[in-house]
Formats: structure tokens, sequence, C-alpha cells
């Protein structure tokens, strides 16, 4: 099908009541094996990607791989910044070719926020590309490529979810409900009764970051109050380097690094195809 923009995927996902799972990368196996998964699960899917990823892997080099992975095969895919920290690397992405960028203002007030934001609408908006914003700030069960482990949260206000969508023009916005980055130490309690109130007043795609551990029940019920996009990043880091240290192990010596990473792009393309199945996006390209 075609690259497109998470606006267009999450407008049928929130009509058809299922999520897209969004997966950062930051290298080729990572990236193959998202696609894999979507292809053979038939699903649409968003590939991101944070600040020191995309710097990591050159920004260009990170689009021209999607573009070309992706070309002829028979699903939609999203390119899409993640906790985007300023307007200038929103701007950055956007000459990239990123077809969705995320600017992450929460923590500061919530004018400045909405300020910023909308800098950053009017210039993706002329591009024909898609914004996500934030409300609330989504804390960290582990250190990840969008911040430090232990870094305070604090819920969502519905009533400033409400005036930040209508003020700022995003397409899309995260909120924070309880949920958090990285691994989980305990079951996470996600605040529902909070996030219907915000969909019952915003009317767009919601997005639910550290989506790693979050059990598939609270997955189906948050999609059914409006969540239309859902992040995973430390699941699949997890499964590649816990694979990869085992095959090291068991292969002393062996130099040869194709077959030495193949085993841990298959462990990341056999999470992701789970957690394509959670988003109930299967069976949706």
């Amino acid at each position: 099908m075609s690259i497109v923009t998470t606006k267009e995927l999450l407008a049928d996902a929130k009509a058809r009541h299922y999520a897209v799972a969004a997966f950062n990368t930051n290298n080729l196996e990572y990236t193959q094996a998202i696609l894999e998964a979507a292809t053979e699960m038939k699903s649409p899917v968003i590939i991101e990607a944070a600040k020191s990823e995309i710097d990591y892997m050159n920004g260009f080099t990170f689009v021209a791989m999607v573009r070309t992975l992706s070309d002829k095969l028979p699903i939609n895919v999203a390119i899409h910044l993640d906790h985007g920290p300023s307007y200038d690397e929103a701007v950055r992405c956007l000459n990239y070719g990123f077809t969705s960028v995320m600017y992450d203002g929460s923590r500061l007030s919530l004018d400045e926020n909405i300020r910023n934001t909308q800098k950053v609408v009017e210039a993706a908006h002329a591009c024909g590309v898609s914004v996500e914003g934030e409300i609330g700030v989504i804390g960290q069960a582990a250190d990840s490529p969008e911040g430090k482990k232990g870094e305070s949260d604090a819920l969502a206000s519905p009533v400033d979810c409400e005036r930040f969508v209508k003020e700022s023009g995003v397409d899309c916005f995260a909120a924070a409900i309880g949920n958090a980055h990285g691994l989980y130490t305990k079951k996470p309690k996600l605040d529902f009764d909070r996030l219907s109130d915000i969909e019952r007043r915003t009317h767009v795609p919601l997005v639910l970051h550290g989506g790693t551990g979050i059990p598939l029940e609270d997955i189906k019920k948050a999609i059914s109050l409006g969540v239309a996009k859902i992040n995973f990043s430390t699941i699949m880091r997890q499964g590649f380097i816990e694979t990869l240290r085992k095959t090291l192990e068991e292969n002393p010596g062996d130099l040869d690094l194709m077959k030495l990473l193949t085993p841990s792009k298959l462990a990341m393309k056999a999470i992701a195809i789970q957690h394509l199945k959670m988003c109930g996006s299967d069976g949706k390209a």
C-alpha cells in the first residue's frame, strides 16, 4: 500500500475500534522485524524513533530505510517522531521526510505547551504531516530513549486536555493516566474513569504510551475508551538483548554477524506479532 500519516491510520482505528501499534526502532534488524510482523498479520503499523534513536541512525537514513523496506508491502506504514523535545526537532524531522511528529511539552505549563504545540502543528500541517501532543507527565519505570528511570509523573486533567486539543489543533494526543515508560515493577493502575472523561471531552484519537507490560484486558478497555495508538519499545529491546546474549553464549567465537543477529530479529518479530494481536489490528490493513 503506502507510507501514510498517523492521522489516516488512527481515523480508521478509531472508527473500527482497534489500535495501531507504534514500535520504536534504532537499526535495520529492529525495523525488519516490525515490518515482517505487520505484513504477516496484515496490520497497519507505525515505525517511530525518539531523538536519541534518530541521532544514532541519522534521520535521512532512517526514513530512507523505512520507505525502502515498506515499498510494495500490502500494508500502510507511518513514520513518526516519538517524544520530540522541541519545535526545532520537529522541523528537522519534517525535513527528513517523517509523516508524523510528536511534540512533548508535557513538563511545561499548559499555556506554554499549547503555544509550542501550535507552532509545531502549523509547520507540520503545512507539510501534510500529522501531529501528536501530550498532556500530563508519563513517568519512567525504567531508563529509555524517552527519559531516565524515576522521573515523576502527573496525571492528565480532563479539563486541560479539552483546552489543549481545541487550542493546539493536534491530530491525536497522549494523556497520562497512570501508564509509564519501561518495565513496570507491578501491575499498572490505569485511571479508566479519567480516560473516559478525556475521550468525551476531546473526541480525537488518544495515544497510550508505555504499552510494555500492560495486561491484555486493560489494553482492550483502553481501546474501547478511545485509545487508537499504543507505543511499544522496551519489550522489543528486551527480547533482542536476551536472545542475543543467549546466542553469543551458544556460539563462542562465531564471527558471522548475520547468523548471530537473526535469532534476535526473529524474537522481536514474534513479540511484535503478539502486540499487534493485542491491539486488534491484525487483518485491518
